[in-house]
């Protein structure tokens, strides 16, 4: 800003003359700043509002489904054997439980030496030989190798141990190594020996070398040859052998499990074709395309296709710039579809507020009967194409850059070539230097994508719970007919499940059992029933079924043979463990498999010195115990495992301690019905809290006159004077708002709705869950729900219980009534954070609208602000011409009085 002299000839206070005469435009420049304050408070209302409604939404999501309410307790008659947990699957009743052994982890103690303390070295310990490469292998077969050498102290030896990823501790009193794995069980039991003579010594003077250790280098010597040639060749040739086996063992799992699931799938296919048959359906793949998608049909279309088969699009959380629902394929191609209501020759649209307005720019709001106006619906649909454009945080619009790599770029869209990458650490955008590094002194900005979907031409689609409804209309008409559509849609699930799996990655063309070979039969087997006039569909693939030889002949004894195979191939792998990591590089010709090898190599080559050298020694004096696994025996099946938990039929049994003899522990499990009423109580405790915020923001006093204060205003008051005016308008910022007003209503008339189950209609004040009205609640706590008998509520506490006694008596009432209640408010809360427009999904209120809103604030302020600059310029110029106007009268006055002094 430059530095005026002012009012030097005048006298005058050009400042302040100034500053009057362009008050006019300060104080439009600080309406709009005050204008813009309030909008910003107004959208941290709503966003902290929308987190609430958000987290309620999504914390709703799991209570739509029979799961959540399937809750479980156990008793164990002794707890000092077992404890058991029950997850919602479980039976109840009462189970047998004995525990035969339970897990153990492997454990050394060392023979004593002669170390004082940690720090001595292995030198002081007797070992004088270069580098000593010890492997420390578990269970699994996995194996690590850690170096020690002369210098190394016992705590360098403990040190290694644990990063190797077992326990270990030196004892300086009894002057021994303790050891032991991290984990129960055989897996994870570990051993020590010498990745070469250096290892295997440095083991034995750190009193570590266990005898039981050397069968793990004969495993090795077993390969080794009078050459590296022949050494590498008897190792690879165990390499062929075991991936040869792999392959069998997986090739033979999987004709197994196709057998089998063959066997259900030929009933499966034979009832569901007899059952086209009998009902004379002729489009066989329109009604199994929407058969197949279950609860999915009430948001998706169909669309069919030249060759007679379907496309399927579903729902999705945007709209179109119409404001339509848009569906998605999931492949890219979009549908629009454009809902309109027609009532005594007006049509209607719904607005983004949920709200029935006429089909015009004036949109006024529908004020009849709703029903009626539903009736008479009609559906346009839209082929609808996808545009992407990335907006940055500064307001400018960019292009982004395809890389092989997978990293984020941009550019600005038609501006300088400069490339913008992502870092990870704060998820901005900066600009890249020559190196490919971020530019030093650059900031950060965020880019987002948006999406927009422009609806083209009319497509012919289908609504596909309408269709399903229209096509299997006479089945829902009876019970039988009803069980008949029920049967169907199982089997045609089994058909699905079988026909749509790959095993193209484990059999090839050539073998047998094939899932495509598999079904081939079972059409044919079919089809050749069909067209016997003494037979059935059905009864040539059940005689296809039960023979015995390949897929065409019959193949249900087939399971148990593959089954066989596989376990043979399996056992026969036990053998070829060892050079099971070395088999798991596929490319052989690969530098990673050559080098492998050859370390594979080298250690064939070092067990063999080992095993045959003279000088190796172990220790004698060193207890090792073996990892062992857990064995309990749960009604009359033995389960065993590395660790003592066992997850079996949705019960997590513990094993503590081992039973004696025929001893037994009783587990029982029932429903947990305090468990379900809790989990009520708490969705109801986050209603009620969101509810309860929102009644006070709506019904909060009035602001009156309050405005947002200027910098000016701020000075001449206290901070805490500040505080208490600018909360009176940030408490008033949703009074009477009509989108909130918009969402409570979608909550309350989803919370207040009746349901029928089995024919009888429920509501929450079936179970004793209500409002208490406003005459007997608090201030804004009308809309909560309260439990009649909850005790830590003083409003209900005393009166019965009715929610708990139905989840005892009843709990399958209860629970189909609060998933059926979780499903409304799930869909009202889902329908007021769909996209549109003005709002972005999973957001309820019009947060694109207020963006652009606060934009356009900031460049009017910043127009006004150029045009108080630029009128502030004007009347200083003016001023410095008077000024200068006087100082040249004054010169004037001064030289004629100098001549009449």
């Amino acid at each position: 800003m430059a530095i005026r002299l002012s009012g030097m000839n005048s006298g005058l206070d050009t400042d302040s003359i100034v500053k009057a005469l362009v008050s006019g435009y300060t104080t439009k420049k600080e309406k709009y700043e005050k204008a813009q304050t309030k909008l910003g408070w107004k959208q941290e209302a709503w966003k902290s509002l929308n987190t609430k409604v958000y987290s309620l939404y999504s914390n709703i999501s799991s209570l739509r489904f029979s799961s959540a309410y399937s809750l479980k307790k156990t008793t164990v008659s002794d707890s000092t054997k077992a404890t058991v947990t029950a997850s919602s699957g479980a039976p109840n009743g009462t189970q047998s439980l004995k525990i035969k052994e339970t897990a153990k982890a492997g454990y050394m103690t060392g023979a004593e030496i002669k170390a004082s303390s940690d720090k001595t070295t292995l030198a002081e310990l007797g070992y004088n030989g270069g580098d000593a490469k010890i492997n420390v292998a578990n269970g699994k077969g996995d194996t690590s190798t850690i170096t020690l050498s002369a210098t190394s102290t016992v705590a360098d030896v403990v040190k290694q141990l644990k990063s190797a990823g077992l326990e270990a501790n030196y004892d300086s009193t009894y002057k021994r190594l303790y050891i032991s794995s991290k984990d129960t069980g055989v897996e994870n039991d570990f051993t020590l020996t010498g990745a070469n003579t250096d290892g295997a010594d440095a083991l034995y003077k750190l009193g570590i070398a266990d005898k039981g250790a050397a069968s793990t280098y004969d495993k090795y010597k077993g390969f080794h040859g009078a050459s590296d040639a022949e050494t590498q060749s008897n190792i690879q040739a165990a390499v062929d052998a075991y991936n040869k086996l792999t392959n069998d063992a997986a090739k033979a799992n999987q004709q197994s499990s196709n057998a089998l699931k063959a066997i259900t799938y030929g009933t499966a296919y034979a009832d569901m074709m007899d059952f086209y048959k009998k009902n004379n359906i002729d489009k066989t793949e329109l009604f199994s395309t929407l058969a197949g998608l279950g609860s999915k049909r009430d948001s998706a279309l169909i669309t069919a296709n030249d060759d007679g088969t379907y496309d399927t699009y579903f729902k999705s959380t945007v709209t179109d710039t119409n404001g339509n629902a848009v569906y998605s394929d999931g492949k890219g191609n979009y549908i629009s579809a454009q809902e309109r209501y027609t009532k005594d020759g007006v049509t209607y649209k719904k607005n983004s507020e949920g709200k029935y307005v006429t089909d015009d720019k004036n949109e006024k709001e529908y004020e009849g009967n709703t029903k009626e106006l539903l009736d008479n619906k009609t559906v346009t649909y839209f082929k609808t194409s996808e545009t992407v454009t990335y907006k940055g945080s500064d307001d400018i619009e960019y292009e982004k850059i395809e890389t092989d790599d997978g990293t984020e770029k941009y550019k600005v869209k038609n501006g300088q070539d400069d490339i913008y990458v992502k870092n990870a650490k704060d998820g901005k955008f900066y600009k890249q230097a020559a190196d490919g590094k971020i530019a030093e002194g650059t900031e950060g900005i965020e880019i987002k994508a948006n999406y927009s979907y422009e609806p083209g031409d009319k497509v012919t689609a289908q609504n596909a719970a309408e269709t399903y409804a229209d096509i299997t209309e006479s089945f829902n008409k009876t019970d039988e007919g009803k069980a008949e559509l029920a049967k169907y849609v199982s089997d045609l699930s089994t058909v699905n499940a079988f026909e749509s799996t790959d095993d193209s990655k484990i059999l090839g063309e050539d073998d047998g059992y094939t899932i495509k070979k598999l079904t081939s039969a079972i059409h044919d087997a079919y089809a050749l029933g069909e067209n016997d006039s003494s037979s059935t569909g059905l009864d040539y693939v059940k005689s296809l079924i039960a023979g015995n030889g390949d897929e065409t002949t019959g193949f249900a004894a087939k399971v148990a043979d593959y089954a066989n195979a596989a376990d043979k191939a399996n056992n026969e792998l036990k053998d070829y463990e060892t050079v099971k990591d070395l088999a798991s590089i596929a490319d052989q010709t690969s530098d990673e498999y050559k080098k492998a090898l050859a370390d594979f190599t080298e250690r064939v080559n070092t067990a063999a010195s080992i095993a045959n050298s003279q000088n190796v020694k172990y220790n004698d004096k060193i207890n090792k115990v073996a990892g062992s696994d857990a064995a309990i025996e749960l009604n009359g099946v033995e389960y065993t495992g590395s660790s003592n938990t066992f997850n079996i039929n949705n019960l997590t049994i513990t094993a503590l301690a081992k039973t004696s003899g025929d001893d037994e522990v009783s587990i029982t499990t029932s429903t947990d019905t305090q468990g379900i009423y809790d989990k009520i109580k708490d969705f109801l405790t986050e209603y009620n809290n969101v509810i309860n915020e929102m009644t006070k923001l709506y019904n909060a006093a009035s602001a009156g006159s309050y405005e947002p204060l200027t910098d000016d205003e701020k000075e001449n008051m206290s901070d805490s004077e500040i505080e208490k005016w600018e909360t009176k308008i940030k408490d008033s910022l949703l009074k009477n708002d009509t989108t909130l007003s918009g969402v409570m209503s979608a909550m309350q008339n989803a919370m207040s709705s009746a349901i029928e189950i089995n024919g009888k209609k429920y509501s929450l004040s079936s179970f004793g869950i209500h409002t208490l009205g406003y005459l007997n609640a608090a201030d804004n706590e009308q809309n909560a729900y309260h439990i009649d008998g909850d005790e830590d509520d003083t409003n209900t506490s005393g009166n019965s219980d009715k929610l708990m006694t139905a989840i005892a008596n009843d709990p399958d009432t209860v629970m189909s009534f609060m998933q059926q209640l979780a499903g409304n408010l799930y869909s009202a809360i889902g329908d007021k954070m769909s996209s549109t427009n003005l709002s972005s999904a999973f957001t309820i209120y019009n947060d694109k609208q207020m963006d652009k809103e606060y934009t356009n604030y900031t460049k009017l302020i910043k127009e006004w602000e150029t045009k108080i600059s630029d009128k502030e310029e004007y009347y200083y110029k003016k001023f410095s011409n008077m000024e200068s106007s006087l100082a040249k009268l004054n010169s004037t006055q001064s030289s004629l009085s100098s001549y009449f002094s």
